[in-house]
């Protein structure tokens, strides 16, 4: 572990140490941990410290992913994954097709759906003939942005719904007008199995629609006859089917909102795990390491790692934040690297320098800092000027198919003060 990291020996076994004595412990992780090749691998073997110390199913402890955005976790509990139904059931199996075809009447889905890579993939092949891509700037935020591209011209049909005019909306052949979270009503989901109620403070903009009714006029237009959208409603109907949901009416959420599971009288869970594991006993899993396949095919000739990251001044893409007074806080994105590495290429404060990687280049102002180890270049991608994800690879996790954002092969050179 001292090793692989590079930190001392020591400080691995004092924090083990630590950990395992504490009378609470909890851990959190975040994109840091999953953005890598091995990320659910490493996020199994966290679960494993916890169950192994005791550290689940009490107050005080338990392992806490912090999620990318704020309904990541409700997006996955209605079945967002493309192997999945609401609920988190499996849909290759014959008793919940069955059970999702009788509670949505219609006949249910019987093979498995694409993640993001392999619907790029399947488009530049000629198997994806459209896409309908909701408020995600896939030509910004996605790796390896050729590949990206490529596969958006390749497309039939690419509709794109979103609240302002984005890198991918630029690509698209019809633009729906969705509406910002304070125009429309509805629920998020929280890291901590909190659903909240969120109500609608204004109206949407002239010409604009709430994502909700968008999706259901066009279910109308393709002759699936459905009423106005209406956020209890659908809450209801998200009640009959997923059962950890059971108990969840609009009205008893209040201002707070409830953890799941709810019980169908609305008794919330504050903590799971409390009497033992939904599948029986805990399950330890063991993986060796394995080195990334980015770092060993390119870091004989890109012997810089890049890793990409977020600034509190911006969210994301910045598709937001670039548009509010936080722009004067942060203009660019800039190119953070070692005074030691710095050094050695003749590089020094607010020169240009180029990033280079096997899938393209960027160029972009130089900032010395110890907060990167030598070896380690980081950058955010906040503007849609330099296009960070250029240099990104298509290097994705086994399991979730994440793109490994945090470990790039680069080399870097100066092109000019």
């Amino acid at each position: 572990m001292a090793k692989v990291s590079g930190l001392d020996r020591e400080l691995v076994k004092n924090a083990a140490l630590a950990y395992a004595s504490a009378n609470n412990a909890m851990s959190f992780h975040g994109l840091g941990v999953t953005e890598h090749s091995q990320g659910s691998k490493t996020v199994m073997q966290i679960a494993n410290i916890a169950m192994l110390t005791g550290n689940i199913g009490r107050i005080g402890v338990g392992v806490n992913p912090l999620r990318g955005q704020n309904n990541v976790q409700g997006a996955a509990d209605m079945g967002c994954q493309p192997h999945q139904g609401a609920g988190y059931l499996a849909m290759d199996n014959d008793e919940n097709q069955a059970y999702y075809s009788a509670k949505y009447k219609t006949p249910s889905p019987i093979t498995t759906g694409k993640k993001i890579p392999e619907m790029f993939d399947a488009a530049v092949a000629g198997e994806l003939k459209a896409l309908w891509i909701l408020g995600e700037d896939v030509v910004q935020t996605d790796p390896n942005t050729h590949h990206v591209i490529k596969s958006l011209d390749n497309l039939d049909l690419l509709v794109v719904q979103e609240i302002f005019f984005s890198e991918t909306a630029k690509m698209a052949d019809v633009v729906l007008p969705g509406s910002s979270f304070l125009e429309k009503s509805g629920t998020f989901t929280n890291g901590e199995r909190r659903i909240q109620k969120v109500n609608a403070a204004v109206k949407p903009l002239k010409g604009c629609k709430t994502d909700g009714q968008i999706i259901v006029e066009m279910m109308r237009k393709l002759g699936y006859q459905q009423n106005d959208y209406d956020a209890a409603e659908v809450l209801q109907e998200v009640a009959d089917v997923v059962p950890f949901f059971k108990g969840v009416t609009w009205e008893n959420l209040g201002t707070q909102g409830l953890q799941w599971p709810v019980k169908e009288n609305g008794q919330e869970t504050k903590i799971l795990h409390q009497d033992g594991f939904t599948r029986g006993k805990g399950k330890f899993h063991y993986f060796d390491f394995v080195e990334s396949k980015e770092i060993e095919k390119h870091q004989h000739k890109y012997p810089f790692i890049l890793t990409t990251g977020r600034e509190l001044q911006h969210y994301n893409a910045a598709t937001m934040t670039r548009r509010t007074a936080n722009s004067e806080l942060l203009k660019s994105d800039v190119i953070m690297i070692n005074p030691k590495d710095a050094k050695a290429k003749n590089l020094n404060q607010g020169e240009y320098a180029k990033i280079t990687s096997d899938r393209g280049e960027v160029t972009l102002a130089i900032e010395l800092t110890k907060k990167v180890k030598p070896g380690v270049l980081r950058t955010t991608f906040h503007f849609p000027e330099a296009l960070v994800n250029m240099v990104t690879s298509a290097e994705t996790d086994a399991e979730t198919l994440c793109p490994e954002y945090k470990l790039v092969a680069v080399d870097i050179e100066k092109v000019g003060a």
